[in-house]
């Protein structure tokens, strides 16, 4: 099932890339979302590539029918692969989520983008699950929840670039 959201960051991309790729800023972010047993690892690639590995634990409110096939507490790993761009320009992310211990996953591709005094967010995503039968209506369930936790967390960071 596919998501598409889009934000606007009261920063430039530099700015905006700056916070969205610095350990201790994705520390706190996910921590006030709720999640635990965070870590994050940030590696600079020789190609200029700034690649993050992001590991948290978080507890979901899932609906009946969710709970015969999905723990309401799940260890996530993230990998994120921001590719390099010139100063002012672009950024664009290509990312994955997996859910550890579900036949699930989500692929993205978030773009930052100048956008007047700001910065857009576009964040793109396939989220699959791979559950005969239910796997559609968990599918819809992440992408609901999904769209309202990045709202959260683009909230979250444009009060970290306010100061």
């Amino acid at each position: 099932m596919q998501m598409r959201v889009t934000h606007h960051f009261n920063g430039d991309v530099d700015q905006v890339f700056a916070l969205v790729t610095d350990p201790k800023f994705l520390e706190r972010k996910f921590a006030a979302g709720g999640a635990k047993d965070i870590s994050v690892d940030l590696e600079q690639l020789a190609d200029g590539t700034t690649r993050l590995t992001i590991r948290r634990h978080v507890t979901v409110d899932l609906p009946g029918f969710a709970k015969k096939f999905i723990q309401p507490t799940n260890a996530l790993l993230q990998t994120e692969n921001w590719e390099p761009a010139a100063e002012g320009e672009p950024r664009t992310c290509r990312y994955r989520v997996d859910v550890q211990g579900v036949p699930s996953h989500i692929d993205g591709v978030v773009t930052l983008t100048p956008d007047g005094t700001g910065t857009r967010q576009d964040i793109e995503a396939k989220v699959k699950v791979s559950i005969p039968i239910v796997g559609g209506k968990l599918e819809k369930l992440a992408v609901d929840s999904g769209e309202k936790l990045l709202a959260d967390e683009a909230a979250f960071t444009n009060k970290e670039l306010a100061g």
